[in-house]
This record gives C-alpha cells, structure tokens and sequence, in this order.
C-alpha cells in the first residue's frame, strides 16, 4: 500500500527515483556523459494520471429512493450510507433538532432497548450511527460483508423505526447540553459561531444551538422532524464493499420498497445580511492568553462552478504550510504557529475565513498582515512557480483520496445532495492542475474582496480591545455571543 501511495505521489507530482550524483540517461537506461541534471531546478510535472473515479450502478425505487450500488472486493467489508436531504437548515425554533434526532436513531426500536440493538451490531463487530450537518443527516452501517443482510436489517430499524424512548431522549439531551457548555470556553468553537451569525444572520445558517434550545426539544418534536423528512423521496442510499450488484439490489429493493414517499416540509428562507466595509466584533474571554481570529466574508455555495480553481487560490493563500498566510505570519514575524484560510461551502451558500491564533500583544498587528495578504493577492500578479506547488498538492491529494471508500461513497451522494455535474469529480484534478496564474488572479478577484469583512476576535478585552478600538468600532460579546453595552475595559 505505502509504495502504491508514493508511486502515486510521484506520477502527480513529477517526481522519480534519484541517484545520487547520476547524469542523464537516455531511453536505454543509460547514463547520458554529455548532459548533466541541473539539481538547482524542480523536475517537470509528469502527465496527470487517469481519474478513475467509479460510475456506481444505480436505480430509482418507485417510492423515489436513488440507490447507488459499488463494488469493491479489496477487503470482506460493506458499508451501507442513507442520506436524509435535510438537516439543520430545518430545525425551526429548536436549534439542535436535526442533530438530537440522528443521534438517537442508534438508540432503539419498538423492540429492542438501546443496550440490545447496540449487543447486536458489538456482536458483529460492525457500527450503526446517525450523525447531522446543516444539509442532511446520514445513518451508516459498517461491518464485515458475511453480515450483509444483517447489517442492512440494522440499517433499516435504524432509520425507519427508531423508539425516540424518553428516558434515551433525556440522556442524549444532558449529554448535548454539557458538551455546549464545555463550548463556551472553546475560544474556536466560540470564533466560528460569531462568525456564521454574522454572515447568515436569520437564515438558519446562522443559527446554533444553546443548551436553552435543547432543553426545550421534547420527544414529539423529534418524532415530528424524523415523520415530516424520513422520507425515500427526500433520500439517497449508497452501498460500497464486498457485495454482489444484483443481489444487494434485491434486498435493498426488500428492505426499503414499503417506506412510503411523502411532501417534504418547504420553507421560506430569509436572505443573508450584506457584508458591507470592515467590522470588529470581539468575544470577552477573561483568561485568554492567545487572541482567536477569524477574518470572514461571504464565500459560496458547494454548487458554484469554480470551486475546483477556487481551491487552488485558497491553498496557495492559506492551505497550508506553504501558504501565504503561514509563511509570514508564523515564519516572517513570529505572530503565531500557524494560520490558514478556507471555504466553507453549504448548499445554499457559505463562508471564507482566514484564521490564526496569535499573542494578545500582537492581535492587531496581525490582522494587518492577514488583510495585505488578501489585498496582495487581488491586486498583485501570481508568479506560475508558486501556484505550480499548490496545483500539484492538491491534484495529488485528491487521486490519493480515491483509495478510501467512505469518502468516495459520501462524493457520489454530494452529486445528489449539492446538484453537482455528474463528472465532477471525474474532472477535477484536471481543472485543478490547468489553472493558470491569470486564472487563480480572476478567481480571487471575484471571490475574495478585502474591503468587505467581517472580523472577529476572541480574546482578552482589557488587553485586545483597545487595540482594535484603534482600527475601528468594535462590537464587544460574552461568551454566549450577546452584544454588550459599549463600555471600556476593565482595567
């Protein structure tokens, strides 16, 4: 496995076995005497290798469930994932609806308690869980492919027969409300939900939720969510492993045809709140010796068509180690161990974020230099060296990313959940690699605008605050994100 990886690596990155100190050889192998290899120069790029990303079997049952079915023989495992098309987004006045409800589909059916549906996957070495984001729930089903047939039986109970039990109800609901209560002091959980909110503001983007929200969640809400979006029209299945198409089909088709389709809920969305010139908004945490910053704007829907070159601006600005953002805010000027950037892209739309955590002493000055770096590269030229290594990474992550089942099962049903081209991920990395420096300087002049920010801080207000007062208006929160009356610090 570890010499496919590297052989892999190389082919995308152009890199070959060296020898120390050999000259150039000619198609036979041998050694060409009168033409050296310049050491001082990266080796060419080689031809990207074939994407060979599957073209699963699929069909739609009557009741409206796309199923997608791929085999995959490597190992005598099976994975079954159901996506629900609704998630978060649909929560209502509970914030924290969807997530309680997929936690507790694991917890039981009419007939078996939690502890014995649990005995029964422990007994087959396998897992069943639900988990929720702010587009969708899914319900996977991992184990060995001689349980098959068990395994989807699980799945099934699972997902359409869930007990809801109170008492498992309130278990998960004290469980919830300690681990949002742990988050208030979580200064990059409290960075990323100021952030949301100032971006989404009303949509429910932009909601989260509090351990008030959870508290309020009573069983018949978690019946209503699961009646009103389990529904095999509102769903995709996919089945990756150790299977025979014709014959999981079967019983999939055995197992899921009398789940009846229905009206999924609509709901009328507000807009999201423009980000109009440069705010400053930071959380007081009394204690901080570090300032968490996050310097946000508007990003894009996962459907956007340039997300592939957009990437590849995102890594040469802040994907890593080799970013802009790293090298001067961490190896220039010494601000902090590390700072990136990112898009997060949700159905409907998203955010960017450029981050770092840095000495109080210093917060303002770096996000001076996260903000040049954003002027720079919009206003300045790419040099083609410096985006060739982005290219490449990424190029080079993705095909090794396709040896992983699990994420290439959840990319085939992002095409259903986002509305993807069907070969979008069969074109990537050639998209990735094909960016040009007038290309990545377009891109980011159309997505990123530096005079248009939100930035947010968490931190020490007596130590941070009068520094930011200096850059502009600053917006003062508590922990629980309520704005506070404009006062000074605390001496």
């Amino acid at each position: 496995m570890m010499k496919t990886v590297f052989l892999l690596l190389a082919a995308v990155v152009g890199l070959g076995p060296v020898r120390p100190n050999a000259a150039a050889s000619d198609s036979t192998g041998a050694p060409t005497p009168h033409e050296a290899i310049d050491r001082t120069m990266p080796p060419k790029a080689g031809p990207l290798p074939p994407v060979n990303f599957p073209n699963p079997a699929t069909e739609t049952l009557p009741n409206g469930m796309r199923v997608r079915i791929l085999p995959s023989h490597r190992e005598p495992t099976v994975t079954f994932r159901l996506l629900i098309k609704s998630g978060g987004i649909s929560d209502g006045s509970k914030p924290g609806l969807a997530g309680l409800t997929a936690d507790l589909l694991n917890k039981g059916t009419p007939e078996l308690t939690a502890d014995q549906f649990a005995n029964q996957t422990d007994f087959m070495g396998a897992s069943v869980e639900g988990g929720a984001g702010d587009d969708s729930i899914e319900v996977t089903a991992n184990g060995l492919s001689k349980y098959t047939s068990e395994l989807l039986g699980c799945l099934r109970d699972a997902a359409l027969r869930p007990a809801f039990r109170e008492e498992e109800l309130k278990q998960e609901k004290l469980q919830t409300v300690s681990a949002l209560i742990q988050k208030k002091s979580d200064p990059e959980d409290l960075a990323d939900r100021l952030r949301d909110k100032l971006i989404f503001g009303k949509h429910p983007y932009g909601a989260f939720p509090t351990p008030e929200s959870v508290q309020a969640i009573a069983r018949e809400d978690v019946v209503g969510f699961h009646d009103s979006y389990f529904r095999p029209n509102n769903a995709t299945l996919i089945v990756v492993g150790d299977v025979d198409p014709d014959s999981i089909l079967a019983a999939v088709k055995k197992a899921f045809g009398d789940w009846k389709s229905g009206a999924v809920p609509s709901m009328e969305l507000p807009s999201f709140p423009p980000v109009a010139g440069i705010s400053y908004h930071l959380v007081d945490r009394p204690g901080s010796v570090q300032s968490n910053i996050v310097v946000a704007a508007r990003g894009i829907a996962r459907n956007n068509p340039d997300v592939p070159e957009l990437n590849v601006v995102n890594c040469l600005l802040g994907g890593g180690m080799s970013g802009r953002l790293f090298m001067n805010l961490r190896e220039q000027h010494g601000y902090t161990y590390g700072a990136y950037s990112g898009f997060q892209a949700k159905k409907l739309g998203g955010t960017f974020s450029a981050t770092a955590e840095v000495r109080n002493a210093v917060t303002a000055p770096a996000i001076g230099e996260i903000v040049n770096e954003l002027n720079r590269l919009v206003n300045d030229p790419i040099p083609d060296s410096e985006l060739r290594l982005q290219r490449n990474y990424l190029a080079g992550n993705f095909l090794l990313s396709l040896e992983s089942n699990a994420r290439t099962a959840e990319r085939i049903q992002d095409i259903d959940l986002f509305g993807l081209p069907p070969d979008y991920f069969k074109t990537y990395a050639e998209r990735v690699t094909a960016v040009t420096p007038e290309k990545a300087s377009e891109i980011a002049r159309k997505y990123i605008d530096p005079k248009n920010l939100d930035i947010v801080v968490v931190g020490e207000a007596k130590e941070v605050l009068p520094q930011l007062q200096k850059l502009g208006k600053v917006t003062v929160y508590n922990t629980d994100l309520k704005a506070q009356p404009e006062s000074a610090p605390t001496p």
